[in-house]
């Protein structure tokens, strides 16, 4: 049985859903493992371009790995941005060697997690990406971890200070 989601955040338009996931690895600590799931056309790609930018790395750079399914980036911590809508076996992610990419401080940022989430390290935060309107997209998080739930707090804790002026 799934969980409720611990968080719910909507955004309003593109620059929204980058400055969202900006803010959810402002602290980010290394070995960190990230699930996006949605259907396609979503924003999970835009989202991912700002979990990029939050790890100081140029999101005009990140593009769906959807043909080359596993793209490395390098930035405050290295970032392994996956798509697994592709993936036909089991083998195919097993020749990725993700446990050790992670145990090793990588970030991973899993698109279409749920097709191989008994495949990959152990996920700390979920993320389902829903369509509510033309330009509107909710952000459902789902912590399974400790590190998620920290994840969790630490986007609150951004988001106050914005509200601060801070």
């Amino acid at each position: 049985m799934n969980q409720p989601p611990q968080d719910t955040q909507t955004t309003e338009s593109e620059n929204e859903t980058l400055l969202l996931g900006e803010a959810i690895v402002r602290r980010l600590m290394p070995s960190t493992v990230i699930g996006l799931s949605g259907t396609l056309g979503t924003g999970k790609t835009k989202f991912s371009q700002g979990i990029a930018s939050g790890l100081e790395i140029d999101p005009e750079t990140v593009t769906s790995p959807t043909f080359t399914i596993c793209i490395p980036y390098s930035g405050r911590l290295p970032l392994l941005h996956l798509d697994a809508y592709r993936i036909q076996s089991p083998e195919e992610v097993d020749e990725l060697g993700l446990d050790e990419v992670v145990e090793n401080g990588a970030v991973l940022l899993v698109e279409w997690s749920e097709k191989i989430a008994a495949l990959i390290p152990p996920m700390d935060l979920h993320i389902h990406v829903h369509q509510t309107a033309e330009r509107q997209r909710k952000f459902d998080f789902t912590a399974s971890s400790s590190t998620g739930k920290q994840l969790l707090q630490n986007l609150r804790t951004v988001q106050d200070e914005e509200k601060r002026g801070n």
